[in-house]
């Protein structure tokens, strides 16, 4: 066992453990030897944007090709929604294969017995377009928690959930990041007056495999907490809340009373971890790029047992209902991307150039059959788009196509094919914009349009 924690116990604020009822210099005399011109280079050097080795695991944004399916697995106070589809903005497909998952969706879990009939009553979800943190129409999956215990109690949640079997070893390390937004009414659904209603979760991991079972032996976490003076903090910590131990111990926690909770706008949440048993573990938490957690130390179980849920988001509040979850741009990668501890809420902030040149031709095409003797011609049309790339101070990584200022398409390339089927009669207007890995957006290319 691992007892080398510094163990304070206190008063426990997530009084319901969301597992439990479904189932981490060169030295100056060489330098006075190199040239003037060697050495302005190396302050360039210096001075340019660090890299990191990391790679991108998964991406989505929810968009075309992504949908919820239906609630399954029914238990007496839960079932799963799995999310499919291969997401045509990224070319990731649902369920998540990364990280050795067998399962990637939505856990419902209720505070009272429920069926496939009465489970939206406590619980809904949907992806949807809205406005995103650009002030582009974006897909965002969107939960609601409509019902849970009493206050201070909590009980009912819809996690995002990555799931993986205890039998395949830690995640030792992993950097997730997406686009979030909280309730117009986040700060008076947290009540500090009842014990235990004034927090909301936003991020969670879990251990499990105690006796090749789900339970497990430690927990971070990344909760929204309601102070004595009505603000609104963040709280990191790390603990034993995986499901082992029956009375719970904080090893280590982080307040964070300076960086502000965003309220009814989108943000950038990060967060990374380093799994280790000694004083080169870490947990290191971002917002909008500023920095809210990062605890170095130890951050395994008594039991070293594995990391096998990661609680992406979840609606899941000790205060009053409802409890609402808007994700959007979800990316995870097996290490900081944009450098040690560094956010890359500010790593690119350049839009790409303006698409030009946008060409648009109709292409007619018509279909002859029989059908019981008789002729049937049917007509119909696609229109063929073309422009000119776009440049990006890093990459371009596609274009958003846009028909009558409406969304209606992703491309890679310059070119798209639009079908319009057999409606006559019509204006069609198209235009473009680039977009970068950052999500910057160019502004739109010329219009070009048709009349079909």
């Amino acid at each position: 066992m691992n007892f080398n924690h510094q163990k304070r116990q206190t008063a426990n604020p997530l009084a319901t453990d969301d597992a439990t009822e479904l189932m981490r210099n060169a030295g100056t005399s060489y330098m006075t030897k190199l040239s003037a011109g060697v050495v302005l280079m190396m302050l360039v050097l210096a001075a340019a944007p660090v890299t990191h080795a990391a790679g991108l695991l998964f991406k989505s944004n929810f968009g075309a090709g992504i949908s919820l399916g239906a609630p399954y697995g029914f238990a007496t106070k839960g079932a799963y929604q799995d999310i499919i589809g291969t997401d045509k903005e990224t070319g990731y497909s649902w369920p998540v294969s990364a990280l050795g998952a067998n399962f990637s969706g939505v856990q419902l879990i209720t505070v009272d017995p429920i069926t496939s009939t009465t489970i939206g009553d406590y619980i809904s979800g949907e992806i949807r377009s809205v406005a995103g943190p650009k002030g582009e129409a974006v897909n965002e999956l969107f939960q609601q928690v409509k019902i849970t215990g009493e206050l201070g109690r909590a009980g009912s949640q819809a996690p995002l959930l990555i799931r993986r079997p205890w039998t395949i070893g830690d995640v030792n390390d992993l950097y997730i990041t997406y686009w979030f937004k909280y309730q117009a009414n986040l700060e008076t659904q947290l009540d500090n007056t009842v014990s235990s209603a004034n927090w909301r979760s936003q991020f969670t991991l879990k251990t499990g495999g105690y006796n090749n079972t789900g339970e497990g032996d430690y927990r971070m976490s990344v909760t929204v907490m309601k102070g004595t003076d009505d603000k609104l903090y963040w709280l990191t910590k790390g603990d034993n809340l995986g499901g082992v131990f029956p009375t719970r111990v904080d090893y280590w926690s982080e307040e964070n009373h300076v960086v502000p909770v965003p309220i009814d706008k989108w943000f950038k949440f990060e967060v990374y971890w380093h799994r280790s048993s000694g004083t080169d573990g870490r947990f290191w938490a971002a917002v909008d790029g500023e920095v809210i957690a990062d605890y170095h130390g130890p951050n395994m179980g008594d039991y070293n047992l594995p990391i096998t849920r990661i609680f992406v988001s979840n609606p899941y509040s000790g205060g009053h209902v409802s409890v609402d979850n808007h994700i959007t741009g979800l990316e995870i990668w097996n290490d900081f991307p944009c450098g040690d501890g560094v956010s890359c809420f500010s790593a690119d902030s350049v839009a790409p150039t303006v698409p030009s040149s946008l060409l648009a031709a109709l292409k007619s095409t018509t279909t002859t059959t029989k059908v019981k003797g008789k002729t049937r011609t049917i007509s119909s049309a696609s229109v063929s788009l073309s422009w000119n790339a776009s440049s990006d101070n890093i990459a371009v990584a596609g274009y958003y196509i846009y028909r009558n200022g409406t969304k209606i398409a992703v491309s890679t390339s310059t070119s798209y094919s639009d079908s319009l089927g057999n409606a006559t009669g019509s204006i069609y207007s198209y235009t473009v914009k680039a977009f970068d890995a950052m999500g910057n957006i160019s502004t739109a290319s010329n219009v070009a349009s048709i009349v079909y």
